[in-house]
């Protein structure tokens, strides 16, 4: 990926997570931006609940608005802020990865460098390399 498109998805992400991290009485926040196949990038939020397994992740914002409006996302990225560390990259949980997964296992992922400041683009597959999909579509029902 265009380093110059890495950087404007993780400044679109920042800029959510400052916003939300400035509205939370603890300081932080969490915002999400993926690259659309048209060039468009969508954007969302953590969205916090009385209980933690209703929050969503800032991920499923961009994911459905992709499906509402039909397109296919190619990356996604998630930046958390808090004072006074500042913004760091987030991997996709468990359950963003299967949620994007029906892009294909070639979307990219902005994952943090281990050890290292800053952030890369990886496919999903080398995050889950023996995912249950490939099982689905390629095993002797497929």
């Amino acid at each position: 990926m265009n380093s110059d498109v890495s950087q404007v998805l993780y400044e679109a992400a920042l800029e959510l997570a400052i916003r939300q991290a400035e509205r939370n009485a603890d300081g932080e926040g969490s915002g999400a931006a993926a690259l659309a196949d048209d060039g468009a990038i969508l954007t969302g939020v953590w969205v916090e609940a009385m209980v933690d397994s209703a929050c969503l992740c800032a991920e499923t914002g961009p994911i459905a608005e992709a499906h509402r409006t039909g397109r296919a996302l190619t990356a996604s990225i998630c930046v958390r802020w808090t004072q006074p560390s500042g913004g760091s990259v987030l991997a996709a949980c468990g359950v963003c990865q299967e949620r994007l997964a029906i892009f294909g296992s070639a979307i990219l992922i902005g994952v943090a460098d281990a050890g290292e400041p800053g952030f890369r683009f990886r496919p999903l597959a080398e995050l889950r390399p023996s995912p249950w999909w490939d099982a689905v579509h390629t095993g002797p029902d497929a």
